[in-house]
């Protein structure tokens, strides 16, 4: 396992934890009401959406080079934020280690 695959899963093991505590206690629709509450935080979840959203449009981008699933991760990000893309970073490392050790087999054998 990569430093940065460590250093993601470290993040979105507590992230999600946290996540599933605060939808517990707040419920969905809570956690929506609270973030239309004041404009403070208005706009710290327009900051939010605008982050998230540039981080997808690279996610895509991304995924098309590397042959990474996409949609699965676009999906959780718009569910669960930033849990999406620390997930795809975890997903496309293991593919790139798996697609390194595949060509280094190959080139071993000819």
């Amino acid at each position: 396992m990569s430093t940065r695959q460590l250093v993601c899963l470290v993040l979105v093991v507590p992230f999600l934890a946290f996540t599933a505590y605060v939808l517990e206690t707040a419920g969905l629709l809570g956690f929506y009401a609270e973030m239309l509450r004041s404009p403070s935080t208005l706009l710290a979840s327009t900051d939010l959406t605008l982050s998230l959203g540039l981080i997808a449009f690279w996610m895509y981008g991304d995924a098309r080079e590397t042959g990474t699933p996409f949609l699965p991760y676009a999906v959780i990000t718009a569910v669960l934020g930033v849990a999406g893309p620390l997930l795809y970073l975890v997903h496309r490392d293991m593919l790139t280690a798996r697609r390194g050790a595949a060509l280094r087999s190959q080139g071993q054998r000819a």
